[in-house]
């Protein structure tokens, strides 16, 4: 397992917050999750959102952001929860780290100056209960509106 930190474009602020100036991106309140791509072949895994169009999202959000992650070495998904409504499956939790490690109790929000454990994979989970958790050597934000 590779023992090193992620390089990231872009910062995570309370676990729904992602930064990259000028943007600080509400992705739990103003985002709409679309989609992932995982690439075997490129060691790629693509996040999307949208810009919600539920009544309290902020009309200043721009209108798109994902998230690659690049050289993935290793890439989990784990289902949601069957009694959630599949209204849920779009609206980001949290953003944060997944450790396999006994005391951890699902996604760990981890703000500075606590720094998190280098074996620790990236993690976001969703209302419905499903969760991403990925290692990999970098991962880039795009903003568009």
């Amino acid at each position: 397992m590779p023992n090193h930190h992620m390089n990231r474009d872009f910062g995570i602020r309370i676990g729904i917050y992602l930064v990259q100036p000028p943007h600080e991106l509400d992705l739990h309140n103003n985002f709409d999750f679309r989609d992932l791509h995982y690439s075997v072949g490129d060691r790629t895994l693509l996040l999307r959102w949208r810009r919600s169009e539920r009544e309290w999202a902020s009309l200043q959000a721009p209108a798109t952001v994902s998230v690659e992650f690049r050289g993935v070495s290793e890439f989990r998904f784990h289902p949601r929860d069957p009694k959630i409504p599949f209204t849920e499956d779009d609206c980001l939790r949290t953003f944060g780290y997944w450790t396999d490690d006994g005391w951890a109790d699902g996604v760990i929000v981890c703000d500075p100056p606590q720094a998190p454990d280098p074996s620790w994979l990236t993690a976001i989970d969703f209302m419905s209960g499903a969760v991403i958790a990925v290692q990999a050597d970098s991962a880039h934000a795009r903003i568009q509106d």
